[in-house]
């Protein structure tokens, strides 16, 4: 009787993925903040991963690196992604060249109209999500500035507070991290 590693054992992360993601490819993950998991695709090296922000290609290792045998690939964000197209009636292209460790865009999936078709369903909301995300931290920089501005001036100043992004704590505008969650404050 064998028994199978337990970062083999697939688990999910929502119930209705397409496919189960083992507990170490998931550990391999970096979730952005605010980023939420969305579905997955088993390729022939390991998962295509698709969050709110991006998708994800997440690859097993070699034996050779047993302690951590799985990595992350290339990344393509919803700002920048074209739109995805199904090659040769089996793969699914997300970008056309390599980038510059060498990787393609095109992974291999068991059914690649429907994952072009779910990737298509979130990409609008994919940048919208970035657009926001741009534009809270746009609005940090310009309370920064003002915030120095007014601290140049002579004379008593109060703090200029705003929320951080990550945590939601109110943190003094003049602060590089925020003292809750070390998030960098843009």
């Amino acid at each position: 009787m064998t028994s199978t590693p337990a970062d083999e054992s697939p688990v999910a992360f929502r119930p209705t993925l397409p496919d189960a993601i083992p507990p170490g490819a998931w550990g391999a993950l970096e979730l952005l903040a605010g980023e939420l998991p969305l579905s997955a695709w088993r390729t022939p090296h390991g998962f295509l991963v698709m969050t709110n922000l991006r998708c994800i290609a997440v690859v097993r290792k070699s034996e050779l690196f047993r302690p951590r045998p799985w990595h992350v690939g290339p990344e393509f964000y919803f700002y920048n992604l074209r739109p995805p197209r199904v090659l040769f009636g089996k793969f699914v292209e997300l970008a056309e060249d390599y980038d510059e460790n060498g990787w393609v865009g095109r992974f291999v999936v068991q059914d690649p109209p429907a994952v072009v078709a779910e990737i298509m369903a979130h990409m609008d909301s994919g940048r919208a999500a970035w657009s926001a995300r741009r534009a809270h931290t746009e609005e940090l920089i310009r309370a920064r500035a003002q915030a120095r501005a007014a601290l140049a001036a002579p004379g008593p100043h109060a703090p200029v507070l705003v929320r951080c992004s990550f945590c939601g704590n109110l943190v003094d505008v003049t602060r590089r991290r925020c003292p809750y969650c070390g998030a960098v404050l843009g």
